[in-house]
């Protein structure tokens, strides 16, 4: 049985790692969601596809970790914010390659259309929170079958 809740994984045009996509795909799907991953070097045409494909997509996590997700990360959620305003997008990772930096950048990211940077020691507990703010806003909501929806 396919999870109500579809979740696409992927990375900024640079970032050649893997293993950090394959490590939050099992993390998400032991969560309850279904996860598209899109593999490494996602191009931003790439990720506007598959968000044109998968139009039930409920959710869009980038993580990067060759330190380059900021910027490559805001030219990606303003061409898809353009195309997509409502769908919940997050980055987390490296996202520069000096830690100062990353911190002052989390504002400039949130600014430009991500729901949620996670950058810090803590990312994945962070993570975890907001995924669970996020199935306790969509607990209420009934879909067309009379389902309700979970996450976790």
């Amino acid at each position: 049985m396919k999870s109500q809740h579809l979740c696409l994984l992927a990375t900024v045009e640079s970032d050649s790692h893997m293993w950090n996509l394959v490590y939050l795909q099992l993390w998400l799907g032991e969560r309850g969601l279904e996860v598209k991953n899109l593999g490494s070097c996602t191009l931003v045409q790439a990720v506007l596809d598959a968000v044109d494909q998968h139009r039930h997509a409920h959710l869009l996590v980038i993580s990067s970790v060759n330190g380059h997700g900021y910027s490559q990360g805001l030219a990606l959620i303003r061409a898809l914010r353009q195309q997509h305003p409502h769908l919940h997008v997050v980055i987390g990772g490296k996202l520069t390659t000096s830690e100062a930096q990353t911190r002052a950048v989390r504002e400039e990211l949130l600014a430009a259309g991500y729901d949620a940077v996670f950058t810090e020691a803590d990312a994945l507990d962070a993570f975890q929170r907001h995924l669970d703010d996020l199935a306790q806003a969509r607990h209420s909501l009934v879909l067309g079958t009379g389902d309700v929806t979970h996450w976790t």
